[in-house]
């Protein structure tokens, strides 16, 4: 035997693999394994608190899982893993395990149940995607059940799978392997499991086990912290920076790893008392108040190291093992699932039953394990389940008592093995698994018993015991699991399913029996109740049992002797809960009518609202009719009577009724709750609904007569059935107890319309399960038209969480679209299907009832209907219950109708009301109605009009009386009435035509009267309108008289209003904005305001107080061409010149609302008053954060940080006497560029960088000796207007305004504080003005909306006054920094090189924006000489010729700047014959690029080129023609204002006084021009830029930018996140994957992992990337969830619908229906837009205020 290997020096994988050859020969490999884990192990994975990954990964595939391949392989593992590959034979079977996150698809046409469900890969291969199906993200676990014919009811095959053809007999896959592999396989799997199970199920922390042992000398520990779900992430970080002195980033990293492996090392030392005082630590900390500590161990580091390298293993095993070859999966079977001989378990169930002592990781490897290799087996997989029914008892006691979530416990498996019907069947019939099931269910609920044993769960009870019964009640999704395969056909029953079956039945019958009566209720009297009791335990109880009870019934009904013996039990279950309790019976009589019945009194005695075992035989009743079983004669003798079987219900009935009339309000909140959900959609199905189907069975069991009275009895109603009863008696006391009782009797009345009218049950009436739901549509529909998924809510579900809406609403209704992207799609009802209608429907609650009836009516009124709302004809009952209408014809109903009747007769009745008169008609109609069928049926037994004409008065005596009378005042009461009567003229001369005559009298004499009557009173109440009328008309006549001045005032008011409006005063010529041809300034009517804060009207002018617009500023990236790029250092920035990428910028919008000044002041000093107020706590919970100086608009509450003073126009401030000037652009461009030279010149020596690079332009004197004395003349006439001596100044408090707004763009803009010399206050002013005219232009282009005319009012005005403060805005800052800028500016176009350098300009042309630099220099450019001691008011830009040849300059530069990086491809489209410009740019393109050095290869034709050109330029001039619209204030061109323009570029080059011609711009006379631009070309700066390995060129055109291309299926997008891992963690799926929706980059959002440290805040990852893409504003569309992520700054966000919807146009977010979603390009591009117009803010804000849960969301961790 070979000496062991000890060191890394000494290993050698060849030896080492001979020599456990060479002990497989002689078996002990096992030790040989061990001896060498024992030295390797702990080098490569020796705890860390710091652990390297990589290292590890390096040494472990070296040191142990290399040899290990090799030995099995006996050559190179990845060619011998192929070659096995290969040897597999296909597998029908997809059995793909899911990760977290991934969709899955089930198919609701063809899946056995909502568990089945396919891959993404299998699904779009299938029959299925023409299916209706449902998507969902998969929680990780489960696999897909393609090719797994059990699963599917058809086509269980994808295209891939289906392929496959199986052999009758397949061959054990062991015997395609070799035998030397299939004897290492099976030594090996069975070392590598023995050790794997007892490493991870090792329970001595410090000591190792026989052949691991360490050497004393080496020993190390480690400090273990193990998961729980107890303690918050908070609380472990809290611990651990405390016990191990860390900081958070440390903890927090620390608490992921825990959370998401289930422990982590979290200290690791040589000493023991080290790691065990950090234990004590932690556990001190942690077990403060009496709760449970963390659990942590310290443990030797080797125990540590060996059962990470046991974790490792299972994983080797499940991917890179029996993942390869079928025969190593079955060998890995047989021997997990092989029980030793000297062992009573297989290492399988030691695995199983240590489960919850196993931590997160191990837990999850080894259930996936399970997955892939037991599971895809059917032998194994059958051999397996009947272990897991063996030990079920075991795993659940062992799961009640542990903390994690059900997901990673093996009880977690359940799914996997019940769901599938062959195994359930077999485990039910040969296991008797239902009964394991519920008795395990049973012992963990016994100490919830009390001494009657009924279940008593206590209010805010969290001791142990809740905690294990609300654990414990998981296995109720087991039983339904195992119920799930029900027998279809009589051949699937044997006699043992059948036996087992019923002892399960019986098991759940003694379940129900512990709740039958439970939380029973005793009404209070006097003193209202002192504590509300606990209520919801129960109904979460009821609602985990619905689907149970329902699959119960269902398996009865499968099978006749089932359910005859289902039957017997369940009645001999209910005796025995009857017996509990002594039943006393008194004697009762209505008329002739004597009755025993039970003495109860239901207001004075103990109630329950629970009854599971009635309502469980209720559910068996309608079971009958399926096998012709006779309703009487199923009770045995010795059973319950009729009476005793519907006591319990009838209790629970009254109970309802007389809290309903407000005999219980002292009894609290808990009673009406429980009302509450009894009558719900979730759980009324079981209840509710059984309750009524046990009274319909009680009214056909027992005679008509004596049900009316048990029920009246129980109402205590006898005594108001007698005559006296409506004789006045004193007493208040006694009138409290007559209005009760009259509403008691009509909830009674109410209830016998339901018991005989709600007969859409199958079973009770002749209908089908689909009649029923088409009856619930109907109704739902009548209230009002609804949304598909309003409908579908409103629907009860089916054990599939089917409501059946599909297949039933497009009998009953039509689906209309949604007209708008913002709208849903609605069902509205078809008109034929409204006589189904039935206003007493016993679904509906009294809001839905009063709503929908409403509703009929004023649909009627509309089609000039009557407005009577009849009974319709309900289906006929079943036989079995046909007795049951027998109540409508019986003597005690015919005695309810006469006394109700009589009573409406009489003037003063203390005893009736209306709803009595109405409900009693229509019983009458309903009697009719049956009597009609019965006569069709040629039935003579039921005949209710001749019993009607009996007595005196009669029935129709009465209902004949009742026409006119002064009870029936209703026009919808006498509509009935007239109907009924009708009606039982209709049906009375069908019995005998003999009698027809006198009915016929009658009934049209009635009518008649009731004509007659109605006219009368339509003759009344129009002579009313007429006289009111004319007495208002006498009055307004006799006002406008006394007060004729008034109007007279007001009419002239109208008229001036109007001339101001009158657009005729427009010039007709063309308008042209800038130089010598510039249109004169018309100003037409006033430039008045009205502050919203004090009503004042006021001129905007320069001298009177300011009146500021409410406006919000916010950083963007919108426009950047460089996602990802930021400022690095706003410090030092320099945004003087805004790059061609328009990578940042500061955008301004507004409301539009104006305020005074000191107005706004005092309201915003009154808004930070009330914010201090408030504790700091809450202060982060408001729609705006005061500290950003954010405030919401007095009157629309929009959200604004700045005010922006109002000025007037830039033309009525300007000197009015300028003389005229004529200047050439080349002499002009020639005295800037002089200007430049000397004023560089000049300043070059002197002392600092930091002064030469302020350079102060040389005086207008000097300038003008450089000149000929005409330019020097004309171009000192430029700037003469700037003197004037009479030019105003402006109020004060306008020019504190002003110098406010300009301090708040740099303080929200760059975020920084600033003085009032500093030179950046002015730059970010003009970066601002033309930021937000670039993105409103940018808008106006994406949706193709004219320049001019289209624009909101709101962002006019806020344009408006942004232009004219920014052309103002120089008023308050020295002269000589705006000058200084003015000449760094010039100096960027006019200098050289050199020059260049010493003012810190941009390197070329190509590197900044043209428009930024535009605005730039025609605000800065008339102060170029401006004298400090002179008027600064004057030196405003107003469009004289120095902006006109600003612009032809720069335009000139914007268009070098297209030539030269614009890409023009050839196209062979339609070409026109090129003119002289055309040709002329073509020559000026070749020159251009020759200049810069590029090579032109693809020559566009002349005509492209200069079609190209022109279009790719008309954005910078519709740009610049916004900016001098209202700088100058000339109104726009008609051509402009009009949608499609096709000549857009003439007439924006016409309007800003351009040459149309681009060739002209390059005019060879101008050699000035000419000579600058060919140094911009040759420009070194420039050739370097356009090389190829310079940094990203931004090239022409500038497209709109868009949000990322989404797919049109949502599910494709869950698929691609599906993929995305945590990227700080190791492969870990991110819970939350979140994307952005600007970028496209994945995010994992809402988790500690991805954290980071922002400006001294810890932020989520979707926070942080905010500040980096949208410069603290995010879109993101949150993929599990279904919805998109609005941010905004840290702290503020808010939810928004996705752009996906489904078929019925609705979203889903939280994906919690399901329906396939497709993108909506609407909503889509309203979220473009949204984001585009810097909407996002604004959105947040009023999101935040309509929804005040959104305010306690920690966004910042998102």
């Amino acid at each position: 035997m070979a000496s062991p290997v000890n060191s890394i020096q000494e290993f050698n994988s060849e030896t080492l693999v001979r020599e456990w050859l060479e002990c497989l020969s002689h078996g002990t490999l096992q030790q040989a394994l061990k001896r060498h884990w024992r030295v390797f192990v702990p080098k490569v994975y020796f705890p860390s608190v710091e652990p390297d990954m990589g290292k590890e990964d390096r040494l472990s595939k070296r040191f142990l899982f290399r040899p290990i391949e090799t030995f099995l392989c006996q050559g190179d593992p990845k060619t011998v893993f192929k070659e096995l590959k290969e040897q597999n034979t296909p597998s029908q079977i997809c059995g793909h395990v899911f990760k977290m996150g991934e969709p899955t698809y089930s198919c609701r046409d063809c899946g056995a149940d909502p568990t089945c469900v396919l891959c993404i890969q299998c699904f779009q291969k299938s029959v299925h995607k023409g299916h209706r199906y449902k998507m969902s993200t998969s929680g990780g676990g489960g696999y897909c059940d393609c090719g797994d014919t059990e699963a599917w009811k058809s086509d269980p095959f994808c295209d891939t799978h289906r392929a496959v053809e199986t052999p009758e007999e397949r061959q054990d896959p062991i015997e395609s392997l070799s035998a030397d592999l299939r004897e290492r396989a099976t030594e090996l799997f069975k070392c590598v499991l023995m050790y794997a199970v007892e490493m991870v199920t090792w329970s001595h922390p410090v000591d190792l086990p026989i052949g691991l042992e360490q050497d004393g000398s080496d020993r190390s520990f480690a400090t273990v912290l193990f998961n729980d779900e107890v303690h918050t992430y908070e609380q472990v970080i809290q611990t651990l920076t405390r016990a191990i002195d860390c900081d958070q980033k440390a903890a927090v990293d620390f608490a992921t790893v825990v959370d998401r492996e289930g422990r982590s090392a979290v200290k690791v030392d040589k000493d023991f008392n080290v790691c065990e005082k950090v234990k004590n630590t932690i556990e001190r900390n942690t077990s403060r108040h009496g709760g449970k500590p963390l659990k942590v161990e310290v443990m030797n580091s080797a125990v540590v190291a060996h059962q990470a390298f046991a974790l490792k293993l299972l994983t080797w095993l499940r991917d890179d093992v029996i993942s390869y070859s079928d025969g190593l999966r079955k060998i890995f079977c047989n021997i997990a699932m092989a029980t030793a001989s000297d062992e009573d378990q297989s290492l399988l169930e030691t695995m199983l039953l240590n489960d919850t002592q196993l931590w997160k990781a191990v837990r999850r490897q080894s259930h996936q394990l399970f997955m892939s290799g037991v599971m895809l087996d059917q032998d194994v997989k059958k051999r397996f389940a009947i272990l897991f029914t063996k030990h079920y008892r075991r795993l659940v006691a062992d799961f009640v008592l542990d903390d994690h979530s059900r997901s990673i416990c093996a009880i977690s498996m359940s799914v996997q093995i019940f769901t599938v019907p062959t195994l359930a069947r077999m485990l039910i019939a040969e296991h008797d698994l239902l009964s394991v099931i519920m008795d395990t269910f049973l012992h963990e609920c016994e100490s919830k018993k009390n001494a009657h044993g009924k279940f008593v769960f206590e209010r805010n009870d969290r001791g142990a015991s809740s905690q294990a019964v609300k654990r414990a009640q998981y296995m109720l999704y087991d039983f339904k699991y195992a119920l799930t395969c029900k027998p279809q056909s009589p051949d699937e029953w044997s006699d043992n399913l059948r036996k087992h079956f019923l002892t399960g039945f019986q098991k759940l019958l003694q379940l129900l029996q512990c709740i039958q009566g439970m939380d029973s209720v005793v009404r209070q009297k006097g003193q209202h109740i002192e504590y509300e009791p606990e209520w919801d335990g129960a109904f979460n109880l009821q609602l985990k049992l619905e689907d149970n009870l329902a699959m119960m019934l269902q398996w009865c009904a499968a099978d006749r002797k089932v359910l005859l013996d289902a039957y017997n039990a369940g009645i001999e279950i209910l005796r025995q809960c009857n017996s509990e309790h002594d039943t006393k019976w008194e004697t009762v009589s209505v008329g002739a009518h004597q009755v025993s019945c039970i003495k109860y009194d239901v207001s004075s005695q103990h109630v329950s609202i629970h009854l599971p075992v009635s309502r469980m035989v209720a559910g068996i009743f309608p079971l009958f009719h399926r096998y012709g079983i006779p309703l009487r004669g199923i009770q045995p003798q010795t059973c319950l009577s009729a009476v005793e079987l519907i006591e319990p219900v009838v209790r629970c009935a009254v109970m309802i009724s007389q809290t309903h009339a407000g005999m219980w309000r002292r009894n609290g909140y808990s009673l009406l709750n429980q009302i509450y959900f009894y009558h719900n959609v979730r759980c009324r199905t079981e209840m509710y609904d059984r309750d009524i189907v046990m009274l319909q069975a009680g009214a056909a069991l027992i005679d008509s007569n004596e049900f009316l009275i048990h029920l009246m009895n129980k109402f205590a109603i006898i005594q108001w059935a007698k005559e006296e009863y409506d004789l006045p008696r004193q007493g208040g006391q006694q009138e409290d107890l007559v209005r009760q009782t009259v509403t008691l009797v009509e909830e009674f009345l109410h209830l016998l319309i339901i018991i005989l009218c709600e007969r859409y049950t199958p079973g009770i009436g002749e209908v089908g399960e689909r009649d029923s739901v088409k009856r619930e549509i109907i109704h739902q529909l009548c209230i009002e038209s609804m949304a598909h998924s309003e409908l579908e809510k409103s629907l009860p579900d089916d054990t599939n969480h089917e409501t059946g809406i599909e297949e039933a609403v497009h009998d009953v209704a039509n689906f209309n679209k949604p007209t708008s992207s913002a709208g849903k799609g609605v069902y509205e009802l078809k008109e034929q299907r409204y006589e189904e209608y039935n206003p007493y429907f016993y679904h509906y609650s009294r809001a839905e009832q009063s709503k929908s009836e409403e509703a009929q009516r004023k649909r009627k009124k509309a089609a000039n209907g009557d407005q009577a709302l009849p009974p319709p004809v309900p289906p006929p009952f079943v036989p079995g219950l046909q007795p049951a209408i027998n109540m409508l014809q019986c003597n005690v109903m015919l005695h309810i109708i006469r006394v109700v009747l009589q009573r409406t007769t009489v003037q003063r009745s203390r005893s009736w009301s209306e709803p009595q008169l109405e409900k009693v008609l229509f019983l009458v109609g309903l009697a009719l109605h049956e009597e009609n069928r019965a006569f069709e049926r040629k039935d003579e037994s039921f005949s209710f009009t001749e019993k009607a004409l009996q007595g005196e008065p009669s029935i129709l005596q009465l209902l004949e009386s009742l026409v006119s009378h002064s009870n029936v005042e209703h026009e919808a009461q006498k509509d009935l009435l007239a109907w009924v009567l009708k009606k039982f003229h209709d049906v009375q001369s069908l019995r005998t035509k003999a009698k027809a005559g006198p009915v016929i009298a009658s009934t049209s004499n009635s009518d008649d009267r009731m004509e007659k009557e109605r006219k009368r009173k339509a003759q009344l109440a129009a002579k009313k309108r007429a006289k009111i009328m004319a007495q208002m008309s006498k009055m307004q006549k006799n006002f406008i008289k006394d007060n004729a001045e008034l109007f007279e005032g007001a009419e002239s008011d109208l008229r001036r209003v109007g001339s101001d409006m009158d657009i005729s005063e427009a010039p007709k010529e063309f308008p042209v904005a800038l130089g010598r041809k510039k249109c004169p300034l018309v100003v037409t009517g006033n430039n008045r305001v009205t502050c919203i804060l004090c009503q004042e009207e006021q001129d905007v002018t320069a001298t009177d107080k300011s009146m500021v617009l409410t406006a919000f500023i916010q950083q963007s990236t919108v426009l950047s061409k460089s996602r990802g790029k930021v400022v690095q250092n706003p410090e030092t920035y320099d945004p003087l010149f805004m790059s061609s990428d328009v990578f940042w910028g500061t955008h301004i919008g507004s409301c539009g609302h104006t305020m005074h000044a000191d107005c706004w002041q005092r309201y915003f000093d009154s808004i930070v008053a009330k914010v201090r107020r408030r504790p700091l706590r809450y202060r982060q919970h408001m729609t705006f954060d005061i500290r950003k100086q954010e405030f919401l608009c007095p009157l629309c509450e929009t959200l604004s940080n700045i005010v922006v003073p109002l000025v007037p126009p830039l033309g009525q401030l300007a000197n009015k006497t300028v003389q005229h000037v004529d200047l050439s652009i080349e002499d002009w461009l020639d005295a800037i560029q002089k200007t430049v030279r000397e004023s560089i010149k000049e300043d070059k020596d002197k002392e600092t960088e930091e002064e030469s690079l302020m350079v102060v332009p040389c005086p207008l004197p000097t300038l003008a000796k450089m000149m000929s004395e005409s330019v020097s003349k004309n171009f000192q006439a430029l700037f003469d207007y700037v003197y004037s001596e009479d030019s105003d100044h402006f109020s004060d408090s306008t020019n504190e305004m002003l110098r406010k707004l300009s301090k708040d763009i740099y303080l929200l803009g760059l975020g920084l504080e600033t003085e009032d010399d500093n030179v950046r206050v002015p730059v970010m002013t003009w970066r601002t003005c033309a930021f937000t005219i670039q993105v409103i232009e940018q808008s106006l282009r994406e949706e193709s909306k004219p320049l001019f005319g289209s624009l909101p009012s709101r962002q006019a005005d806020c344009l408006q006054a942004l232009v004219r403060f920014a052309g103002v805005s120089a008023q308050n800052i020295a002269s000589d920094i705006n000058k200084k800028l003015c000449v760094r500016l010039l100096a960027a176009l006019v200098s050289g090189d050199s020059d260049k350098k010493f003012v810190a300009t941009p390197g070329c042309v190509l590197d900044f924006d043209m428009f930024h630099y535009l605005v730039s220099v025609c605000l800065a450019l008339p102060t170029l000489y401006v004298e400090d001691q002179r008027s600064l008011l004057g030196a405003i830009p107003t469009g004289g010729l120095n902006e006109q040849h600003v612009l032809q300059l720069v335009f000139t530069a914007h268009i070098v700047q297209i030539l030269i990086t614009t890409d023009f491809h050839i196209h062979d489209s339609m070409e026109l014959e090129p003119d002289a410009d055309s040709q002329a740019l073509v020559d000026i393109y070749h020159r251009l690029r020759k200049q810069a050095g590029i090579e032109v290869s693809n020559v566009p034709s002349a005509w492209q080129l200069h079609q190209r050109v022109k279009h790719i330029s008309v954005p910078f001039l519709r740009s610049a023609a916004l900016f001098f619209h209202y700088l100058t204030g000339i109104s726009s061109p008609v051509e402009l204002q009009q949608e499609n323009c096709l000549d857009e570029f003439d007439y924006l080059c016409r309007y800003l006084a351009l040459p149309s011609s681009l060739a002209a711009l390059f005019d060879p006379r101008n050699t000035l021009i000419n000579t600058l631009v060919a140094s911009w070309c040759s420009d070194d700066n420039l050739k370097t830029r356009i090389s190829a390995s310079s940094e990203k060129l931004t090239r022409y055109p500038l497209k709109v930018n868009q949000l990322i291309k989404l797919p049109k299926d949502y599910s494709d997008v869950i698929n691609s996140a599906s993929t995305f891992t945590c990227p700080k963690s190791d492969g870990e799926d991110s819970r939350a994957p979140t994307m952005c929706l600007v970028c496209g980059e994945m995010l994992c959002s809402q988790s500690y992992c991805c954290q980071i440290e922002l400006d001294g805040m810890t932020v989520g990852a979707a926070t942080a990337h905010a500040q980096s893409c949208g410069s603290g504003v995010g879109l993101f569309l949150r993929v599990r969830e279904c919805q998109i992520l609005l941010l905004a700054g840290k702290i503020k966000g808010s939810f928004h619908a996705p752009p996906y919807l489904d078929d019925y146009g609705e979203t889903d977010q939280g994906l919690r229906r399901g329906n396939p979603l497709r993108l909506c390009p609407d909503r889509f591009k309203k979220l473009h837009k949204l984001w585009l117009s810097h909407g996002i803010p604004e959105e947040i804000s009023r999101n935040l205020e309509t929804n005040s849960q959104l305010l306690s969301i920690d966004w910042q961790h998102l």
